[in-house]
């Protein structure tokens, strides 16, 4: 086989490498919109006290205007079953004690085909799955983790009210499971 010699046609490399050059600048540069757009701010962590006897929920979220919409009617659910709330963003799942929580709520975005890697490490590593309540967004709100019992979702303004009752039904469930009440009207 002959090997072409690029200096008998200078022209035809040289637009070859323009062309490469432009496909890896639009690569790159959809890449950094993409993430720009999509990626997830950190969550703001506060913790609001119970009562004493009330429940201890956590709340691992990511920072968007959905997730926080959701968290805002997660922790008024909470208030009225007197619980001791705690929010953190989910990169701080790696110090968390599961065995310290009667519930855990993880509402986590799907990112590029996977969920985060701290949500992934810690549900591997829960001992007791029937504690954790997920939300799984994604841009078709179809994706989930196998193994775990999930709430999949877009993430829509118009969907908030439909999904925090859906997210109170289950976090009420594992509750009453846990302490052997029958759930609030």
């Amino acid at each position: 086989m002959v090997t072409p010699d690029p200096a008998a046609h200078p022209g035809r490399w040289r637009r070859a490498l323009r062309v490469l050059v432009v496909v890896i600048v639009v690569l790159l540069g959809f890449a950094v919109w993409y993430r720009w757009h999509y990626a997830m701010r950190p969550a703001r962590s506060f913790e609001l006290p119970g009562s004493a006897a009330g429940p201890r929920v956590l709340i691992a979220t990511q920072g968007s205007a959905f997730k926080d919409a959701l968290v805002a009617g997660l922790v008024e659910h909470l208030k009225s079953r007197a619980a001791h709330t705690k929010v953190i963003d989910v990169t701080a799942l790696a110090g968390v004690r599961e065995a310290d929580w009667d519930a855990i709520v993880i509402l986590h975005t799907w990112e590029m085909h996977k969920p985060p890697a701290a949500v992934q490490s810690f549900v591997d590593t829960a001992p007791d799955r029937r504690k954790l309540v997920v939300l799984t967004t994604s841009g078709a709100g179809d994706f989930r983790m196998p193994g775990v019992d999930a709430i999949s979702s877009a993430s829509r303004m118009i969907d908030v009210p439909t999904r925090v009752q859906e997210l109170d039904r289950l976090l009420d469930a594992r509750l009453d499971a846990r302490s052997g009440a029958s759930a609030a009207p």
